[in-house]
């Protein structure tokens, strides 16, 4: 997480709840080391209301250095993929729930 995204989120924590901005910034990221921790132990971890956090394995992939044309091999790894929350996902498209509507009756009714 950047700094500034974290700051932002401490700030509007603060104000939400009426902790410190440090003590909010301090939250933040222990539930942070909290996921990471699970991860790393089950590679997964679901928190109700947020969503789910998961681990998963990319394959070595071949590729092609743009700078010489040369054939390479792109190692595997792991990376962290998230699911929000059905919950979650409800609460953050209620406010463009309108346009979906708007452009469903569009496409309905012929209109480019």
């Amino acid at each position: 997480m950047s700094k500034n995204s974290l700051t932002v989120l401490a700030q509007k924590l603060a104000e939400k709840t009426g902790i410190s901005q440090q003590d909010a910034e301090l939250f933040i990221r222990k539930m942070f080391d909290v996921v990471n921790e699970g991860l790393q132990a089950d590679k997964q971890v679901k928190m109700k209301w947020l969503g789910t956090f998961k681990v998963t394995s990319v394959k070595d992939r071949e590729s092609v250095d743009v700078n010489t044309g040369e054939r390479i091999v792109i190692e595997g790894r792991d990376k962290i993929s998230f699911t929000p929350d059905t919950i979650l996902k409800e609460i953050i498209n209620r406010p463009f729930a309108q346009y979906f509507f708007m452009i469903g009756w569009l496409f309905m009714n012929g209109c480019p």
